[in-house]
């Protein structure tokens, strides 16, 4: 492992299935689920005003670079699925935490959305990552724990940007 980490923050629908999907990706240390993005302070699940549900990693950008880290973000849930049609604490939103990040979320996204992926235009919103509420024990690792895990969890067909 590199001298140095960075964390991202994506939310992109049910945090144990993002969770799961992106915990083994080379370069990615840890995560952990829980909430972000919304106006109460520690938000549950009964009540979130406005928050995502989301996934904090910790990875080694010597390993995974944050743009590839977001290409496999965005093969792993709908984009194109808005606040609108599925709620606000499973919209698809990615959270920076650094002025680079925040550049190369904003570069990549139309090459994403360009790529055809999805039947929708991608939704997914950039803001600045504020307070991030870690999730109950009971949704941390949720798949391993309960021996759900590789259940059909896949990513689906790459996705090859412009």
């Amino acid at each position: 492992m590199g001298d140095s980490t960075e964390t991202a923050v994506l939310a992109g629908g049910c945090y144990w299935i993002m969770q799961q999907l992106l915990r083994d990706r080379d370069g990615v240390i840890s995560t952990r689920v829980g909430w972000t993005g919304g106006e109460n302070d520690n938000p549950t699940e009964a009540s979130n005003s406005g928050h995502a549900e989301a996934v904090e990693v910790v990875f080694d950008p010597e390993r995974i670079s944050f743009r590839e880290l977001l290409q496999f973000y965005f093969q792993v849930h709908r984009a194109d699925l808005g606040a609108g049609l599925v709620g606000s604490s499973y919209r698809s939103e990615i959270f920076y935490t650094s002025d680079e990040q925040r550049r190369v979320a904003e570069e990549a996204l139309p090459d994403f959305d360009a790529s055809g992926h999805w039947p929708g235009k991608v939704v997914t919103e950039i803001s600045a990552a504020g307070p991030f509420w870690e999730a109950v024990a009971e949704d941390q690792d949720y798949f391993r724990r309960t021996g759900a895990e590789g259940e059909g969890f896949e990513p689906s067909r790459p996705v090859n940007p412009a």
